[in-house]
């Protein structure tokens, strides 16, 4: 089988990960007739990508993306609408979308389901026309990502993003935020929005459980508090996965979400900063082929 293999080298390397010259050779191992597309940084995945797929056919090669999410969100907007079959090897920092279409964390395993897996259509979401896998979020989350800086995370992983997260929650603002889907609009104050495309929003943790990456919608939990102590209780609540019913947390099913907001908060995609709002949300159903496991 061909395959075109793009990896991130950094992705996990400092947690204990293969590099990419054994990630390589495992691949030829199996049996696989491997390429690699090399980018200059996360920048130059897309365009490096498209290039390469120029002289590919869909029925002939898979994408093997190498790396953890920021990397397959990297890749997505090459992906995105076309036919050709994207394979993930979990070798990032937490691996959400992976854990999410139950890929082996594994690397002999994952590279098994690369080769041999059937292929699945997933939707993707759409931001101002970016394409994203797993989920938007519009304020507290997405201002720690945009404090926590590349190097910082490949040194450390999640734990970065805990740490800096217990610091910025303590003096977060709120924002009214007006959001408006093809059902009506919601305005209120809140501090946090996540448009889940899929149900796990780190690890196993699921912010938005009744999300599906099939079904052609997004799913929209929204915090509204009115005061520090609410929202603490709602921290604990969503750790604690009993958030759904808590006082201020509210779920929207929906197509399209436009999200303003005074004053602006700032974005994130798939774990990566994405500018700040006002920001127009959609469902892309069906956009992306996925190789997952075979009995799944």
């Amino acid at each position: 089988m061909r395959a075109l293999l793009l990896a991130n080298p950094r992705a996990g390397v400092s947690r204990g990960h293969p590099a990419l010259a054994e990630i390589d050779r495992r691949l030829h191992a199996a049996g696989m007739d491997v390429r690699l597309v090399e980018a200059a940084g996360l920048d130059g995945v897309a365009p490096a990508l498209r290039d390469a797929l120029r002289r590919e056919s869909p029925e002939r090669v898979r994408v093997i993306v190498a790396g953890g999410d920021g990397t397959i969100h990297a890749a997505l907007p090459a992906l995105a609408g076309t036919e050709f079959p994207m394979a993930v090897l979990p070798v990032g920092s937490v691996n959400v979308l992976a854990r999410e279409l139950g890929i082996p964390l594994r690397l002999d395993d994952a590279i098994a389901v690369a080769r041999t897996g059937r292929l699945k259509r997933i939707d993707l979401g759409m931001a101002n026309g970016r394409p994203f896998a797993l989920m938007a979020g519009m304020g507290f989350d997405a201002a720690v990502v945009h404090s926590v800086a590349p190097d910082i995370k490949n040194l450390v992983g999640s734990f970065a993003y805990v740490a800096r997260g217990l610091r910025v929650l303590a003096t977060y603002p709120l924002s009214t935020f007006r959001i408006t889907t093809e059902q009506g609009t919601i305005e209120t104050d809140a501090w946090l929005a996540v448009v889940a495309n899929a149900s796990r929003y780190t690890y196993s943790w699921r912010l938005a459980p009744d999300a599906r990456i099939d079904d052609g919608y997004l799913n929209l939990c929204l915090f509204h508090t009115r005061s520090p102590v609410q929202t603490a209780g709602q921290v604990a609540a969503t750790l604690l996965g009993k958030h759904a019913t808590y006082p201020g947390v509210f779920h929207v099913r929906a197509r399209e979400l436009r999200f303003e907001c005074q004053p602006p908060v700032c974005v994130q995609l798939d774990g990566d900063p994405a500018g700040e709002t006002p920001v127009d949300l959609r469902a892309a159903p069906g956009s992306l082929t996925v190789v997952v496991p075979a009995d799944l």
